[in-house]
């Protein structure tokens, strides 16, 4: 690194969330990755005493355990916010793909999509550091029970693409619950218990299936907030357990197409599909506002718009289904196909 590059590791406890800031201190342009809510001033007050002007703001996938600050800094300061496309975000300016590059001054950050702990995680290198986010953790690796995670993709992701850049390259992950700060590509390779060692597909898709972890405790929060860019404007919601056990007693709206619908990822027994536009809005005009009303969609982006809209209405009984059908069919819960009801 040169002098004019500059780097700061920034850390939140309650999340255990690392943020990185990168600039040139030369033009001054800079770029935030994996920022958190709850410490955006502490961000956005050392940008100014750097005189700093932030280009970007960038996260490496849908964060479960914390909001980004993503939406709160593009608020303040008009700052783009950078995700995967993949991950079909709607307040995303910039989707980012696999060799993309973003410039600031005269350094940048090269993209590589790191699928595995989220079917959209990203992976961001920039002058020797690699900036994993979960896919990679020190001595570690992020979950892949939820969110399109997959225990196959992720080992393809780290040991195809982060194990083969350089052996010196430093790794910076997204998280540490340890104490440390960071490593590299050799230390992971040589040491990691999941991923490194020269563990097979077979042997890291076993230690992942056993692992029995809790259900993340902020991701009903974190999930629909961070699909808002972290916009904290959130509707009720109600988790895929808790529809399971309360299915009979209210009604069910499906607000994707028909052949979503009918699709991969099937509807819930009982639903109802009333798709998302003047259909639904005709629909909830006419219904009965003391009724309990859920709704469904693929990932709850449109099924959160869809209970933003009876809300306006005056329904007061009505929830968005977190995670969507994505996190219905995670669970292994019973779904229905090709049967239009």
């Amino acid at each position: 690194m040169t002098s004019q590059f500059y780097f700061q590791q920034l850390f939140e406890t309650h999340s255990s969330t690392y943020t990185y800031l990168l600039a040139d201190l030369q033009t001054k342009e800079a770029v935030l990755i994996d920022t958190v809510l709850e410490t955006v001033d502490r961000d956005l007050k050392l940008i100014h005493e750097l005189d700093l002007n932030l280009k970007y703001v960038l996260d490496t996938h849908i964060h479960a355990d914390h909001v980004t600050g993503a939406g709160e800094i593009r608020r303040r300061l008009g700052t783009p916010t950078c995700l995967a496309q993949q991950a079909h975000v709607a307040c995303c300016d910039i989707g980012l793909v696999e060799g993309d590059e973003l410039k600031f001054g005269k350094f940048s950050i090269q993209v590589l999509e790191t699928p595995g702990h989220t079917d959209s995680s990203l992976s961001f290198i920039c002058e020797k550091m690699v900036f994993t986010g979960d896919a990679l953790l020190i001595r570690g690796c992020g979950r892949t029970d939820f969110q399109g995670g997959s225990s196959d993709k992720l080992y393809d992701s780290v040991t195809q693409k982060i194990f083969s850049l350089p052996a010196d390259t430093v790794v910076y992950p997204g998280h540490d619950y340890k104490g440390f700060t960071s490593s590299t590509v050799k230390e992971e390779i040589e040491h990691n218990p999941r991923l490194g060692k020269g563990k097979t597909k077979q042997q890291f898709h076993e230690i992942m299936a056993n692992l029995k972890l809790d259900y993340p405790k902020k991701i009903d929060i974190a999930l629909p907030a961070n699909q808002a860019c972290g916009v904290m404007n959130l509707v009720p919601t109600i988790t895929a357990e808790e529809v399971n056990l309360v299915s009979k007693s209210c009604l069910l709206v499906d607000v994707r197409n028909s052949d979503e619908f009918n699709g991969e990822l099937g509807h819930i027994q009982g639903a109802h599909l009333i798709t998302l536009g003047e259909r639904l809005k005709s629909f909830l005009e006419s219904y009965d506002r003391s009724e309990e009303l859920i709704f469904i969609c693929r990932s709850g982006k449109r099924s959160e718009e869809a209970t933003r809209l009876s809300l306006d209405l005056g329904f007061k009984k009505v929830y968005n289904l977190v995670g969507g059908m994505l996190r219905w069919n995670e669970l292994g819960l019973p779904v229905i196909r090709g049967d239009l009801t």
